[in-house]
């Protein structure tokens, strides 16, 4: 007995790009806050940047200051943060912190657990 199967491939991708267009928004604001709490902190202005800034429905995470990418990269300046896990780099560190929970969350968002 043959058993025949068809894919419809239009459908499939129909179906991801919906899933991943309705559920961006909510794993990148995750994403944001997680980063934040490596975020060089001062004033709180960097940190509050990225929450105007960013467009969690378009999966940019922003963090727009004069200073930002001096204070991301390594480029000291002269100040005292008041963030005990402040680190240059922080999205990086906050990534090896978080991937996992990041890549469960896309799971159950995009409907992988069911």
């Amino acid at each position: 007995m043959a058993v025949k199967v068809s894919v419809d491939r239009g459908k499939i991708a129909v179906k991801i790009n919906t899933l991943w267009k309705d559920n961006l928004a909510t794993l990148s604001e995750e994403i944001l806050n997680d980063t934040n709490q490596y975020c060089k902190e001062d004033t709180g202005t960097l940190i509050a940047s990225s929450l105007v800034h960013s467009l969690p429905e378009q999966g940019k995470l922003i963090w727009q200051t004069p200073y930002a990418r001096r204070q991301y990269w390594e480029i000291r300046t002269a100040y005292t943060d008041v963030n005990p896990k402040a680190t240059w780099k922080w999205f990086e560190a906050a990534k090896r912190a978080n991937m996992a929970k990041w890549e469960k969350q896309a799971n159950v968002l995009m409907g992988a657990n069911k």
